[in-house]
């Protein structure tokens, strides 16, 4: 047992052992064109404040460039639980937080979740889907309103560019 080891508290020992485990067990593993790797963040410090700060990030990390990391999921050492977020959950995070669409197609996401159900069963926790929160969905919506909204403001003033255009060809036209 290292020095480090014998100052953590048993749960930050605990999430630490957990983390080594599901991050081994993806170890070898990239999605999408990001190529991202998944890792399981670790408790900064030696304790977790008798759990209260146990919970842990489950992350895609890029390993290329011009890439995001996403929080793709939550693991709770001490409930022996997690929350892995949907396809449509991180597909939406990403679209409203980076204006563009996410590089990993649905297939590819939900390969990832049958092997995080796998190593999550090995670890013996139980994991759960948790699709988008309604602010999520409601943040979404009002950007494909701004979104419809632009693109129909530059369509009238097309058509009023056109318009002028017209008239003035039409009054040169005319002497």
């Amino acid at each position: 047992m290292s020095d480090l080891d014998k100052l953590r508290t048993r749960v930050a020992n605990q999430a630490h052992e957990v983390a080594k485990t599901i991050n081994e067990g993806f170890e070898d593993y990239r999605v999408g064109a990001g190529a991202w790797q998944v890792e399981l963040s670790t408790p900064e410090g030696q304790s977790t404040a008798g759990g209260k700060q146990a919970l842990q990030h489950l992350r895609l990390v890029p390993t290329r460039e011009g890439y995001a990391a996403l929080v793709v999921g939550t693991v709770n050492g001490v409930l022996y639980s997690a929350e892995l977020r949907t396809f449509d959950h991180v597909a939406m995070s990403h679209e409203v937080r980076f204006k563009r669409p996410l590089e990993i197609s649905a297939s590819e996401y939900d390969d990832f979740l049958r092997k995080a159900d796998v190593i999550m069963n090995l670890c013996r926790f139980k994991a759960k889907r948790v699709g988008p929160p309604e602010e999520l969905l409601a943040e979404r919506a009002s950007l494909k309103v701004a979104a419809y909204n632009a693109r129909n403001l530059k369509i009238v003033a097309g058509v009023v560019l056109f318009l002028i255009a017209v008239m003035i060809v039409i009054r040169f036209a005319r002497g």
